[in-house]
């Protein structure tokens, strides 16, 4: 059993104890056991009941999401409405993790584009799903490794940046993104990533069925215990930063040539490869470059720009003035390289 069980099963058996010493008690004075400890069993079952389910979530997944809305105020919500949550929670830990690969690993190896997250878990509360990012080594429903070539390492830069997904509504404060964020997440690409991934799961004016969306990462032993949700306000405070990032963390400015390894049109961000480097770039662009950047995968571009450096100097965080193919890419590899946008 895992932590969270742990904890429940530790409280249990402690009413259990209670429940003995009050009928006990009732006992030794002639009286019925069952009115002192009718309270403590119905304690008992609360426990089981509302929190049971949850802890066996927590105990495997690397993420929970909860969330609130009248789409889900009954216990049975339509499947249409559950297909369209799940499908929004996958396609935005599918993005981060080939994101993160993109940047953090070499050009042979690629995070698997179409590769599921893992439900932990379902339980009710509203709606309450537990993701998990698939582990190297594990198998999929074919029973081939679903992570070929990728090492620990990827995978932990991966899980990191997906179990961060909860401190960006807690760093929503007073109408605006904190400036702490930058402490929280001091790699500028990871914490760019990040934060488009929040906006997109963040609720949406149109978005009628969900207001609220509650996110944890039960792993997580520094989380405090008061989570803040993401909301249609959270949005629009993350679209107008994303949008119009801080010049001021912008310092320097340079010519960078690379690979473009992951392209995401909904969010006009890219990611490259330079040859030599360890680690890659992340670059955001402006509109009138949208159809040039529809079939840059796997092109080799020149880009010129200010840029974000991460705490080692080397820039990770590109706001892009130009852009030049240096090389056509050579094969497309039939992939969706938008990512939809939210309902």
């Amino acid at each position: 059993m895992g932590i969270w069980i742990d904890a429940v099963e530790a409280r249990a058996r402690l009413i259990h104890q209670e429940i003995a010493g009050a009928q006990m008690l009732a006992r030794s004075r002639g009286l019925d056991p069952q009115v002192f400890s009718g309270g403590l069993y119905d304690e008992l079952a609360r426990l089981y009941r509302d929190n049971y389910a949850y802890a066996q979530l927590a105990d495997h997944a690397d993420l929970i999401a909860r969330y609130r809305g009248p789409g889900v105020v009954n216990r049975e919500p339509p499947i249409s409405l559950v297909t369209c949550l799940f499908g929004k929670l996958k396609e935005e830990i599918r993005a981060i993790a080939r994101a993160i690969a993109g940047m953090e690993t070499s050009s042979k190896v690629r995070w698997p584009a179409d590769l599921d997250p893992q439900l932990a878990g379902v339980t009710h509360g509203s709606l309450v799903v537990g993701m998990r990012v698939p582990r190297p080594g594990d198998l999929g429903a074919d029973g081939q490794a679903q992570l070929p070539g990728v090492t620990n390492e990827l995978y932990s830069a991966v899980r990191s940046a997906v179990q961060s997904l909860p401190t960006i509504p807690r760093l929503i404060q007073h109408g605006e993104v904190s400036e702490a964020i930058h402490d929280h997440f001091p790699d500028p690409a990871v914490r760019d990533t990040v934060m488009v991934a929040a906006r997109r799961l963040a609720p949406s004016a149109q978005y009628k069925a969900i207001n609220a969306l509650f996110l944890n990462a039960p792993q997580d032993a520094e989380a405090p215990g008061v989570v803040q949700p993401l909301t249609r306000q959270s949005r629009v405070i993350l679209s107008s930063c994303l949008d119009s990032p801080s010049r001021q963390r912008f310092k320097g400015s340079g010519v960078f040539e690379g690979l473009v390894r992951e392209v995401d049109l909904d969010a006009r961000r890219f990611e490259i490869r330079g040859i030599g480097s360890s680690r890659g770039i992340r670059c955001i662009y402006e509109p009138h470059y949208d159809a040039l950047v529809r079939d840059l995968l796997d092109a080799a571009v020149r880009v010129k720009g200010s840029y974000e450096a991460a705490p080692d100097q080397q820039p990770r965080l590109v706001r892009v003035e130009e852009i030049s193919i240096t090389r056509a890419a050579s094969r497309q590899l039939g992939l969706d390289l938008t990512c939809p946008p939210a309902p």
